[in-house]
């Protein structure tokens, strides 16, 4: 079969054999697709080096007949994050990696556009942020302008609430509140990279974005679980 280039995101990598790793792939033109990359654990070979997380690759491969391809080569071309983001980029991999399985269309940018915004945010606001994106862009939330319940428009002073992984108006029920001022300071830290958020607000935008993915049925990221009590 013809041979395919692509750039490309490495989500994950397995060993397989003694010498060999099967690599998870997001790119841009074929989606999120699996390569061997045979002898890339051994000692000199050029894809010991080459294939680690959080960089932008470029990668060179041929499709399997039925099943993986063959990885033929791959070039680096810059990180992602630098080195004070490297744990919070690992995390949004496995993210990435739950959200967009193998065929998916989608991801490459998804997951760009997460690991820019994480790196142009203060630390704390910015994971939340990128997980918000990732979750955002795979259709797993409503926007804050609206109930996620019934779909009607809510004003900008109005209190909603946080009930059941889902953000609702008062017509719909009550849970815990999300005040306008806490919907606000999302938008702007999802807008622009100067915006923090208080410690209570932070904690609570935490516990909701927990709360979804494990209403997905989504491995939670360590800093989020004791936030998402499993449901009862």
């Amino acid at each position: 079969m013809a041979e395919l280039m692509d750039q490309a995101l490495l989500l994950r990598r397995i060993p397989y054999s003694e010498t060999s790793l099967i690599c998870h792939f997001l790119t841009p033109a074929h989606g999120r697709v699996t390569l061997m990359a045979r002898g890339a654990r051994g000692a000199k070979s050029p894809f010991r080096a080459t294939l680690a997380p959080l960089y932008r690759l470029h990668i060179r491969w041929r499709p399997g007949r039925s099943g993986m391809g063959t990885l033929l080569d791959a070039g680096r071309a810059g990180m992602l994050v630098d080195e004070a983001y490297m744990l919070d980029g690992l995390q949004l991999l496995a993210i990435a990696s739950q959200l967009f399985q193998e065929g998916d269309p989608h991801g490459f940018s998804e997951l760009s556009d997460a690991m820019t915004l994480l790196a142009s945010r203060h630390q704390d606001e910015g994971l939340c942020a990128a997980f918000w994106l990732l979750l955002d862009r795979a259709g797993l939330l409503g926007d804050l302008l609206h109930c996620w319940q019934c779909g009607e428009a809510v004003a900008d002073a109005a209190l909603m609430a946080w009930k059941g992984a889902q953000l609702i108006c008062s017509d719909c029920g009550e849970g815990g509140a999300v005040s306008p001022g806490m919907r606000k300071g999302i938008a702007g830290v999802m807008r622009q990279g100067n915006v923090r958020l208080s410690a209570r607000d932070l904690q609570h935008w935490r516990m909701m974005i927990g709360q979804v993915m494990r209403e997905h049925g989504m491995k939670l990221p360590e800093g989020f679980r004791q936030l998402s009590p499993q449901p009862k």
